[in-house]
């Protein structure tokens, strides 16, 4: 019998998951799959976080998490794994995907949340209607119509580009100084920046290449059917997803090493290879003939030593950043309540809260479908419903505090302050949403850590500043013949710290240690579209001829209104003749050969 080639993939993450999901997969048996990872679980960021104890009379332990699952309608890499991931009782995990058919935002002072219903048609038409999506995205918001045209022609401007374009010049200048964030009123520069609350999203810190192609993403999503822009998990991330799909794996002979992290890469420079890993407090070696990373990215960054680093341009680049520069935190709390807070049937943005907040009523979602109510399936049936927060910004000071959440000294300190910012935003004054009596107790995320030293927290998200796309590693670095990376830092079409990026980089890994193994199979990859009708698709692809033999915006398209000084704007009837025009343009612009 021949011998199986030996992978050992570091971490056991999303990405690290998926990794060992697609070699056992297209090995055709050929691959000795084991999984090291720190934790007792698998999951990584995405794990549910149990509370110790508190299940009662067969209920499950309360659940808490690093914070609440998203799969927008723009994912496709990880929806199509969930569908290779069988279901416990018949189906699959993607089975257990439900959408979400509003989203609210919740203003401080406001008589109510502000509920978005997405119920736009399912096609864009030839051309997209930028104008219509953006402005049932500020429709009831108080934003000026001024302000939400300045936005709209930006986006359009944006919607233009080619990707080469957007990458060469886009990638080195914020999206909060693309658009000119700094002139819109105070009240728009809230909204913007809480675009954070769907995604990792950063407007101030990131590229307006990254960031401003997530957003496009979900401007687009609101020309999508209702319920199929927004998706949920309809229960806590292990039981409806992880346990499944380690259970899937075991089954295709991938081996699991819990509690066992990785201290150091040794390097065999002259052969240009990973010789071995030490694993664990005892310094353990392992070997393998491929070694897959699936690890965060500060304790990636910590064993790309020198001589890994000279063995390939894109480590070398990826040493020499400052990581803790590239990073934010972005971590979840949970508030368990004794009624059922429903809210709105989706996603809440809280654009006052200075520490960026989002959140989610969970109950609705996890008893959908279901007989049995919230308080018969979790904890000691005290417990009726969930709120699930995410923090996005841990260095802004509260007022009500005067501290930033880095500077409080427990967890304590976070969760009351998060729950006075919650209660701001959602009890205006027709009702009283939240109330301290219906608290039952809350969580925050395991990863943070309050020591001497201060606040720490075990897994900050990659915020892509300006620049960053250069300074992260390829998935299958060229110098370096047997270490691959499966995370969501490496440069993948998703372009973000998501689950969605980690999936994909694991595809983009798992194709390079086939290729190098002389295998044709390979996992599938779904190229990021951008469904704005054939009319844009047409700009863009002039656009990218022009710019890749002239390093010039196409030339002949009509000029947008303006320019505006500050607080100005074009009126709704500039932007929809300027949207007109561009259409005009487009199919005046015969097809490219």
């Amino acid at each position: 019998m021949a011998r199986r080639t030996k992978v050992a993939i570091l971490g056991g993450g999303i990405g690290g998951l998926s990794a060992a999901h697609e070699l056992a997969e297209l090995g055709d048996d050929a691959f000795e799959i084991d999984v090291y990872e720190a934790s007792e679980a698998v999951g990584g960021k995405a794990k549910s976080q149990f509370l110790a104890d508190t299940g009662r009379e067969g209920r499950l332990d309360l659940p808490g998490e690093h914070g609440f699952r998203f799969f927008p309608a723009w994912y496709s890499h990880l929806p199509d794994v969930m569908q290779r991931i069988p279901r416990p009782g018949g189906g699959t995990v993607a089975d257990n995907l439900v959408g979400c058919t509003e989203m609210g935002m919740a203003e401080v002072g406001a008589r109510q949340v502000y509920k978005l219903k997405r119920h736009r048609p399912s096609a864009v038409g030839e051309f997209v209607d930028m104008l219509a999506a953006v402005g049932d995205l500020f429709e009831g918001t108080g934003i000026s119509t001024m302000e939400m045209g300045r936005f709209v022609l930006s986006m359009l401007g944006f919607a233009c580009a080619s990707d080469e374009r957007r990458r060469d010049v886009y990638e080195n200048r914020s999206f909060f100084e693309f658009i000119r964030g700094a002139t819109y009123s105070e009240r728009f520069r809230r909204y913007i920046n809480s675009s954070r609350f769907m995604v990792a999203m950063d407007a101030q810190r990131g590229s307006a290449c990254t960031i401003g192609n997530k957003v496009l993403q979900l401007i687009l999503d609101f020309f999508r059917p209702k319920g199929a822009n927004d998706r949920v998990l309809n229960g806590p991330t292990a039981t409806r997803w992880l346990d499944p799909w380690e259970a899937y794996l075991r089954s295709r002979g991938v081996r699991f090493h819990f509690g066992r992290p990785v201290s150091a890469l040794e390097v065999d420079v002259s052969r240009r290879r990973i010789a071995g890993a030490r694993i664990g407090s005892t310094g353990e070696r392992i070997e393998a003939d491929h070694f897959i990373a699936s690890l965060p990215l500060e304790p990636m960054a910590l064993l790309v030593g020198d001589d890994l680093a000279g063995l390939d341009a894109s480590l070398m680049e990826f040493k020499r950043a400052r990581v803790h520069e590239l990073t934010a935190w972005m971590v979840g709390a949970q508030y368990f309540l004794r009624r059922d807070v429903t809210i709105c049937d989706g996603h809440i943005a809280f654009p006052d809260a200075p520490w960026a907040l989002s959140a989610i009523s969970q109950a609705q979602f996890w008893t959908r479908g279901q007989e049995e109510a919230f308080s018969a399936l979790y904890g000691d049936g005290s417990v009726a419903g969930v709120l699930s927060v995410d923090v996005s910004d841990w260095s802004t000071t509260a007022p009500g505090l005067s501290k930033t959440a880095a500077q409080c000294a427990s967890k304590e300190e976070v969760l009351d302050e998060v729950w006075r910012q919650i209660k701001q935003g959602l009890n205006g004054t027709k009702e009283e949403l939240l109330r301290d009596e219906d608290l039952v107790r809350a969580h925050l995320d395991t990863g943070i850590q309050f020591t001497a030293e201060g606040v720490r927290n075990a897994s900050p998200l990659l915020v892509h500043p300006p620049g960053s796309w250069y300074q992260r590693p390829l998935a299958a670095p060229e110098g370096v013949q047997n270490l691959f990376f499966a995370a969501d830092f490496v440069q993948t079409g998703t372009d973000l710290a998501t689950m969605e990026g980690a999936n994909e980089a694991a595809r983009l890994a798992v194709n390079g240690l086939l290729a190098r193994e002389g295998r044709s199979a390979r996992a599938t990859l779904f190229p990021t579209t951008e469904d704005a009708g054939p009319l844009m698709r047409k700009i863009k692809a002039w656009d990218r001829k022009s710019w890749l033999e002239q390093r010039r915006a196409l030339p002949n398209l009509p000029k947008p209104p303006g320019p505006f000084r500050d607080g100005e704007g074009p009126s709704l009837d500039e932007v929809k003749r300027y949207q007109a025009e561009l259409e005009a343009a487009a199919r005046a612009l015969p097809d490219l050969p």
